[in-house]
């Protein structure tokens, strides 16, 4: 048997003799413990209830697999290998479910043993019908179980049992019958187990809607991190953009990424955040051509964990800033700005445009939380609530968030491209959670590629490029998919409507991990794709790219 262990990007491979499988839990009090076959009587999948466990499932079975000649241990998740298959499980934490996956569609057959774990009585017998595509198993202990599967039969036979490790350390009973009550098709199976059939079922279809992208791997963010990490440059400090041919320190590429890498370097990103803070302070709004680049910082300012001191410090800038940018950057109550200014900057995208909006409003929103009279707070706490009427009034149809509006011609610039996402993330307030549907629905309807990726632009729009066309930016902004935009819609519909979204957020997540993990640099998020088809394009090494890939996959992860 060959075992391999995985864990923070480390990796540890040996031959080794009989092995006891592998175990993992949920920090919910459940565990599933399994080997290459059934060896005890407390293998299989448990569940806690009222403080104590009890058996669930005995063991599930491939049919027509052979032995297991690897196992893989990854700590918060398992795997086992047998010819031509590979099964995965792992339990997410926080829920009394099980997932189990393979690598190709097959038949497997499940064992079930409902009891107390210390009982040596045979498990219950169970009711089972199905609730729209659900399966529900009802034990007479008060037990339920719920199922999800592609395909699905029942069954009623008991199998008899041997159980050779129990026998081993002198455990009895050795022997136990058990019931073959399911036999399942698919690749993907999750069973949840409740003390009411309500809550078994509406956590069941919660789990298996939910994006998990390549669960049977962390190594994603693993490398996700190292991209970000071996961007740094640690003696200014600062971040490249990307590599090879954008080694610079963008204040916007820096912002956006910082998020992610306080956890890769905590006292780094803040030392950044630091130095950002300065230069927009030192240089001025007229002397910063990147638009977004404040709305980003103020964002990250609001999220970093920082000292009060440093909180009063950096505020005082971060007002100073503002107050020009209320001088010099505003019309008619709209934060605006100028050509190529904005982070679409091969064009012209001019006036007030909807992402550049919610960055103003959070930035009022920011002030007055952090003003220390009652009158400054008043005063910020007016503009936020007037700017945020005139964008509903004036950027929203009900269905639709335009893209830009022009205060002097009081005319919208309708084109559908994915800022929206972006205007979500920084100001979720803009629009209630039913007005965001809406909104992603429609934008969805026409920049939705289908290998998982966002256009820039309307599919339908006379300017859209369906191949990246290089150094020439003529794609760059009018149909190449960018990868750190990607990350963030993912971000979005999974906080608007996970279940809704889920097939979505699943194709972006896995798009972006092949890119970073099989594609272009190995291990390294690239910049952007064509739009036909999933390509590792632009800047082979990109800071944001990585840093949005680690937000979205712990967030959709870790819930």
């Amino acid at each position: 048997m060959r075992l391999i262990h995985k864990t923070n990007g480390q990796e540890e491979e040996k031959n080794v003799g009989p092995l006891n499988g592998l175990m993992t839990t949920n920090r919910n009090g459940d565990y599933f413990w399994v080997s290459d076959r059934p060896t005890s009587r407390y293998q299989g999948w448990f569940f806690r209830k009222d403080k104590d466990l009890f058996r669930i499932i005995e063991s599930i079975e491939v049919e027509g697999a052979g032995p297991a000649d690897k196992m893989v241990n990854g700590f918060d998740y398992g795997e086992i290998h047998r010819e031509g298959i590979k099964e995965v499980f792992f339990l997410p934490h926080y829920s009394h479910t099980l997932v189990y996956e393979l690598s190709e569609e097959r038949k497997v057959n499940v064992f079930f043993d409902v009891r107390h774990s210390y009982s040596s009585k045979e498990g219950e017998s169970c009711k089972i019908e199905e609730r729209n595509g659900t399966l529900l198993l009802s034990f007479e202990n008060g037990i339920f179980v719920a199922v999800r599967a592609k395909e699905k039969e029942l069954k009623e036979e008991k199998v008899h049992r041997f159980y050779e490790y129990d026998k081993k350390r002198g455990s009895p009973p050795y022997e136990r019958d058990v019931f073959l009550n399911l036999s399942l098709y698919g690749k993907k199976f999750v069973f949840s187990v409740a003390k009411t059939e309500e809550e078994a079922i509406k956590e069941v279809n919660k789990i298996f809607a939910r994006s998990y992208p390549s669960l049977s791997d962390e190594l994603d963010l693993v490398c996700a991190k190292r991209t970000l990490s071996d961007l740094l440059v640690l003696n200014d400090p600062g971040l490249y953009a990307g590599l090879p041919w954008f080694f610079q320190f963008w204040p916007r590429d820096e912002a956006v990424s910082l998020k992610a890498l306080a956890e890769v370097e905590e006292e780094k990103a803040r030392a950044i955040l630091h130095r950002l803070v300065r230069f927009l302070e030192s240089n001025g709004p007229r002397n910063v051509v990147n638009a977004d680049a404040p709305g980003w910082v103020v964002k990250r300012f609001e999220e970093l964990n920082l000292r009060d001191s440093e909180k009063e410090r950096l505020f005082m800038s971060i007002r100073s800033y503002l107050e020009d940018l209320l001088l010099h950057y505003t019309d008619d109550g709209f934060a605006v700005n100028g050509p190529k200014e904005t982070w679409m900057d091969t064009l012209e995208r001019s006036g007030a445009r909807i992402e550049i909006q919610a960055m103003r409003l959070n930035m009022y929103k920011v002030a007055a939380s952090l003003s220390e009279t009652w009158q400054e707070r008043r005063f910020y706490r007016k503009l936020e609530k007037d700017l945020k009427k005139r964008v509903r009034r004036n950027f929203f149809d009900g269905n639709i968030l335009y893209d830009g509006y022009f205060p002097q011609k009081k005319e919208v610039d309708d084109t559908i491209r994915p800022n929206i996402f972006i205007a979500a993330y920084i100001y979720p307030e803009l629009l209630t959670r039913r007005e965001w549907i809406k909104c992603f629905d429609k934008a969805l309807s026409v920049l939705w590629l289908p290998w998982g990726g966002l256009s820039t632009v309307n599919v339908n729009s006379s300017s859209f490029k369906v191949n990246h066309t290089g150094e020439s930016p003529e794609s760059y902004h009018n149909g190449d998919s960018w990868f750190y935009i990607n990350n963030i819609a993912a971000i979005m519909l999974y906080r608007a409507n996970k279940r809704r979204y889920a097939s979505y957020i699943r194709k972006i997540m896995q798009a972006s991990k092949r890119e970073m993990m099989w594609m272009g640099v190995a291990g390294r998020s690239g910049e952007v794709s064509s739009a036909k088809w999933l390509f590792s394009e632009g800047s082979p090494v990109q800071a944001w790219s990585a840093a949005t890939y680690i937000e979205a996959a712990e967030r959709i992860r870790g819930i």
